[in-house]
């Protein structure tokens, strides 16, 4: 058994070497904790190109990218499976919370994780079959508190705690791990030239004007800097017009999405499916899925707040992931 460590960014350190990465260390050292060899790689390069610059442009286009899905899928699980390779490794291992289950004909499926709340399947959707067929989930059938308590009676602490101090919850995973002090603003408007344009109503009034269309996402309220007698709320970013489009809660819902860049592992999906339209989103029954080449449109049975472009669409059949694409555009008028 190897342990691996991939350093994608520089996590904060003021640009220190791989051995040298504070994230590296630890991992190092609870390598030698458990006996086992440790291994760094430096995957920055590759990120960098595939992730960062990516999760920029779509920004760029209006959209609100999940750069995690897009990790997993081009860099992750395929340097991981390299590395395998060059070792003579014939599975892989990884900390998700999801499962790699056979069925009966022996075909390997994508399955939720046995804890609810920290389920990471939606994440993994994109990951080649290829791949999945040589992972191992360890933490499948465990929960979060569990791993907790796990790590406490081995000594070994969560990412940014101490020895023993697993139980009391330590570190959690950041929601763009490149994005350390979690200000995306800053951080895109380092990336992109800001471009101002109108914030409109739906009928077309003007009532406000922005800095960049990059600095907001469908269904937000704060920072708009629009007072009115009811709260209003992004609807949608007019990319060719470049204008914000601004209206009350009650118009941000849905009775469908358009995807594309589909990723899907049944031919005809059929009913009953559930489909997911962000990470924190409770499943919404579908009505009906149409497919057509690489793109498709889910119908849902009620109709859903702030589908956003950008985001995944992740299809499930029960606890299994059928498949799922990229949000492009939503039935808001239906």
């Amino acid at each position: 058994m190897v342990g691996v460590t991939f350093r994608f960014h520089c996590h904060g350190c003021g640009g220190c070497g791989l051995a040298e990465d504070p994230h590296v260390a630890r991992a190092r050292s609870v390598c030698r904790a458990l006996g086992i060899e440790h291994m760094a790689v430096d995957a920055s390069e590759s990120f960098s190109g595939k992730v960062v610059e990516g999760f920029v442009g779509e920004y760029r286009r209006g959209r609100t990218p999940n750069p995690c899905v897009i990790c997993n899928e081009m860099v992750k699980f395929p340097s991981l499976a390299s590395v395998a390779d060059s070792i003579g490794a014939a599975m892989i291992a990884t900390g998700h919370y999801a499962r790699a289950a056979r069925d009966a004909s022996g075909k390997v499926w994508l399955e939720k994780g046995a804890d609810p709340s920290k389920d990471q399947s939606y994440f993994l959707y994109r990951v080649p079959v290829s791949l999945l067929e040589r992972c191992l989930f360890p933490l499948a059938k465990t929960t979060k508190e569990e791993v907790r308590k796990a790590a406490s009676a081995a000594g070994l602490a969560p990412c940014g705690g101490t020895p023993g101090g697993a139980e009391q919850g330590g570190g959690e995973s950041q929601d763009v791990c490149f994005i350390p002090d979690g200000d995306l603003a800053g951080f895109l408007s380092s990336r992109i030239e800001p471009l101002p344009g109108e914030v409109v109503d739906e009928s077309g009034r003007v009532i406000g004007s922005h800095e960049g269309i990059h600095r907001y996402t469908v269904g937000q309220r704060r920072g708009l800097g629009i007072s009115g007698a009811a709260p209003m709320y992004v609807r949608s970013i007019d990319t060719a017009a470049n204008r914000i489009v601004l209206a009350e809660n009650e118009r941000l819902f849905s009775g469908s999405a358009a995807c594309f860049r589909l990723k899907m592992r049944v031919r005809r999906p059929s009913l009953p499916l559930k489909a997911k339209i962000r990470f924190r989103h409770n499943p919404a029954a579908v009505a009906s899925i149409g497919v057509k080449g690489g793109a498709c449109t889910v119908v849902f049975a009620e109709r859903q707040r702030a589908v956003t472009p950008g985001q995944s669409l992740v299809l499930y059949d029960g606890a299994r992931v059928v498949g799922g694409g990229i949000i492009t555009g939503s039935g808001m008028d239906e």
